[in-house]
């Protein structure tokens, strides 16, 4: 979860800056930056994290051309969510009036 929260943060300032390579070199001094201050706090089993752990995939990542963006997927979800909530709803609504009308001693139109 966190390795797809941290690419998906390096597409958006890639976006942002428009430039990929400059933010695949950002990351990649974040994380000696990082491993530095670790290494004075003397944490030096944690050093070798800029190198082996996630972000060389990252930096490769951000090295690569951009994913395409696909909306079309998204907006199909949303318009099938949101269509089936207002059939849900109608129904509820037509289930209810019948209910009422039949708690009120009238009979229901079929």
């Amino acid at each position: 979860m966190s390795f797809a929260t941290e690419r998906a943060a390096d597409e958006a300032a890639a976006r942002a800056s428009g430039d990929r390579p400059l933010t695949a070199q950002a990351v990649g001094r974040a994380a000696l930056a990082a491993t530095r201050s670790r290494e004075r706090a003397g944490l030096s089993l944690l050093a070798a994290g800029a190198v082996t752990g996630p972000v060389p995939a990252r930096v490769k990542a951000l090295l690569t051309q951009a994913p395409a963006r696909r909306i079309a997927p998204a907006l199909l979800a949303m318009a099938l969510l949101c269509t089936t909530a207002a059939t849900s709803s109608l129904a509820g609504a037509i289930i209810l009036h019948r209910s009422v009308e039949i708690a009120q001693g009238e009979h229901p139109a079929d």
